[in-house]
């Protein structure tokens, strides 16, 4: 990061943060929460264009660290406004993600950049923000879950399981949906680019594939309903996050090395 882009980022980092403490205020004062949401997410929006800026025509593959918290950040809007149950924990859990994602790449600001080929096309700029949106929708379904386990029933307001649960899958069928088209732009790109499908040896796409993977599991739990509530939470919650830890890692340089060799 230069340093226009690292005081910009620290910004957007500072106003998560408070809109993450407002989300702890009294009922009647949780709207702070959302308006101080606005200015973040412009900080973030402002270091996004800046960087394709910088990269275009070109794919700027470095972008994952810092488009992801405004991905997030944009779908955790259409979470309500905490007059239903769960809801508010929900936003708790979401700003807290979103504040640990932008203190680790403040923490690490030599992001690893991948000079990709042949990325002057609509298909690759589809791959990279499919996923991104992808991966947000799933962070989501994944807070849905963790509000049925571990929390108690004091933290999550009366939300009752089975509610969460259903919630928790329709963030997971739409951030399915989303990953899938992103690899069907990624399978396209690689074709058209150079010829040939993608070859699955690559970690990076490996570890994309994976999380394919884990969501056509858990949609599959989720309709099969043959695991308990309580285990399908688990799994979806405690799941996801791995996901996310294994899909952002590689973007940021010195955890490169931990999940690909």
């Amino acid at each position: 990061m230069n340093h226009l882009t690292q005081t910009t980022w620290l910004c957007a980092g500072l106003c998560y943060l408070t809109s993450l403490m407002a989300a702890f205020l009294p009922q009647r004062w949780v709207f702070l929460s959302r308006i101080l949401l606005l200015p973040a997410l412009g900080c973030n929006l402002v270091i996004v264009a800046l960087r394709y800026t910088q990269a275009w025509p070109m794919l700027p593959m470095h972008l994952g660290a810092v488009a992801l918290p405004l991905c997030l950040g944009l779908l955790a809007l259409c979470i309500g406004n905490g007059s239903e149950p769960g809801e508010r924990m929900l936003w708790r859990l979401v700003l807290a993600l979103l504040v640990a994602l932008v203190v680790t790449s403040l923490a690490f600001p030599k992001d690893f950049y991948l000079p990709f080929l042949k990325s002057k096309t609509l298909l690759s700029h589809g791959f990279l923000w499919f996923a991104l949106f992808a991966k947000a929708s799933c962070v989501i379904s994944a807070a849905w879950a963790l509000c049925v386990w571990p929390l108690s029933d004091r933290w999550i307001d009366g939300l009752r399981p089975t509610v969460a649960l259903h919630k928790s899958l329709r963030w997971a069928a739409l951030g399915f949906g989303l990953w899938t088209a992103s690899m069907f732009c990624g399978e396209l790109w690689c074709y058209l680019g150079w010829g040939t499908p993608v070859v699955w040896e690559d970690p990076a796409l490996t570890l994309t594939m994976a999380g394919w993977f884990f969501y056509a599991c858990v949609l599959h739990l989720h309709l099969s309903k043959t695991w308990s509530q309580q285990a399908r939470a688990i799994f979806v919650g405690l799941g996801g996050l791995v996901v996310l830890c294994l899909s952002c890692l590689p973007d940021i340089g010195p955890f490169r090395g931990l999940v690909m060799p």
